[in-house]
């Protein structure tokens, strides 16, 4: 979210809104300058009043760690209210910790059926964690045709990780064929998703559903590798050290295997030991070299692990009895060290979440209702009659056809309305609060 106009936001509907309209925004604020504990503290009244939002908004701040500590237990406290009023993000969450045993006795049966409600309400995200579940056999029985109809539809709103899934399917199963993996990689890319610009740049290196173009290939490569994932550095390290029809450029073949490295790709550990054992595009240095070689000798990935040990043989004469003992001390720093950065990495991508991206309308129409000072009661997702005369009397106000209904014409004019330009919103005027009373 935009600290800008979040901040505007907050000046603006002091005069309208309800306290906890602008506690929500206070809470995005927070966030925004890095306070997690000043998010939780700005959204706690409401979580606790009701509003399933924020109850499962806290709850991924229990479960990220990013209040210091992670906080299973919590998490699912607070995922369990809100789901328990059908909020479909806090069902899947709550599914998924169900599965996985985490921070309560794994319950395989109730996961799947909180997953299949909220999948079966239109959530993408449920969707595609669902088509996951029939494609692995998880939870739910082995059915590839019920997993690529799942994936489908979640694709079909837009969710790229779902869009990548369907590139996958493109090129593994049946009738489909490489040319639309491209199709569906390209979407995907485009979308912003890294893996899928990386196996774009895949297919354009091998001449698979595309031309062969090796410019185009490091282009998408290039795209995921500043994105953070390893594979694409590693890969694009590879074209740019051996690569035919690019300007070889050893010095940042080398950087992107450092990069890769240290994002735990075991073969850029391999790579980036062998630059540093002969001194390619770096300095050499066979003991680091030799710890990066110990290190994706355990990585579980066996064709790596093969490469690594072969090499690790040659280098071995080079090394005396001293130089080895500190390979292995800085292999198992770097192992501590990619696992500290990995677990970080893991909870920083569970972060609180716009409530329109909830999967649902009725609660972020209310939401943003509540913001604009429309309406004064419990964010539950049910559109009683004070969120119906809420909406009617918005609808009256900015010129929408006045029939109360929650749609996306109607959340689309709420979001303009919630981030108005400044100049706008100055002649804006203060609205009276309903209360939803039952909701």
């Amino acid at each position: 979210m935009n600290l800008a106009r979040l901040c505007f936001v907050i000046l603006l509907t002091v005069a309208s809104a309800t306290t906890a309209g602008a506690d929500y925004m206070a809470g995005w604020v927070a966030l925004d300058g890095g306070d997690a504990e000043g998010a939780r503290d700005a959204w706690i009244g409401g979580a606790r009043s009701g509003d399933v939002d924020l109850q499962f908004n806290i709850g991924l701040l229990y479960e990220s760690g990013l209040l210091d500590e992670i906080d299973h237990k919590a998490a699912l406290e607070w995922y369990r209210a809100a789901a328990g009023r059908g909020l479909a993000a806090a069902q899947t969450r709550l599914a998924r910790m169900l599965a996985a045993g985490e921070g309560v006795e794994a319950d395989p049966d109730l996961a799947t059926d909180l997953l299949m409600k909220a999948a079966q309400s239109g959530y993408a995200p449920a969707q595609y964690n669902l088509a996951i579940a029939y494609e692995r056999a998880a939870g739910v029985p082995l059915d590839p045709d019920l997993a690529a109809a799942w994936y489908e539809r979640a694709a079909a709103q837009g969710l790229p990780e779902a869009i990548y899934a369907m590139g996958r399917l493109a090129m593994n199963g049946g009738n489909a064929s490489a040319a639309e993996a491209v199709g569906w990689y390209r979407a995907a890319a485009e979308a912003g998703l890294a893996e899928a610009a990386n196996n774009l740049g895949l297919l354009y290196e091998q001449g698979k559903g595309v031309g062969r173009d090796v410019v185009a290939a490091a282009t998408w490569y290039r795209r995921a590798a500043d994105q953070g994932l390893a594979v694409a550095q590693n890969n694009l390290g590879q074209l740019l050290q051996y690569g035919e029809g690019l300007a070889r450029d050893p010095v940042a073949a080398a950087v992107l295997y450092k990069q890769a490295a240290f994002g735990g790709n075991p073969f850029g550990q391999v790579n980036y030991a062998q630059a540093l054992a002969n001194g390619i595009g770096v300095e050499p240095d066979a003991v680091e070299a030799y710890a990066w070689l110990l290190l994706a000798r355990v990585s579980g990935n066996p064709e790596a692990a093969g490469i690594a040990s072969e090499y690790a043989l040659r280098l071995q004469p080079r090394l005396d009895a001293t130089m080895r003992h500190d390979a292995i001390t800085r292999a198992t720093n770097l192992r501590d060290q990619l696992g500290a950065a990995l677990s970080l990495k893991q909870s920083q991508q569970l972060r609180p979440l716009p409530t329109e991206e909830l999967g649902s309308p009725i609660v972020t129409a209310q939401r943003y209702l509540k913001v604009l000072g429309y309406l004064d009661g419990t964010i539950d997702g049910i559109a009683g009659p004070g969120t119906v005369a809420a909406v009617a009397r918005f609808q009256r106000d900015t010129g929408l056809e006045n029939n109360g209904r929650i749609d996306a014409v109607l959340v689309e004019a709420l979001l303009a309305a919630a981030w108005a330009d400044p100049a706008q919103a100055e002649e804006e005027p203060e609205q009276e609060e309903v209360t939803d009373a039952g909701n």
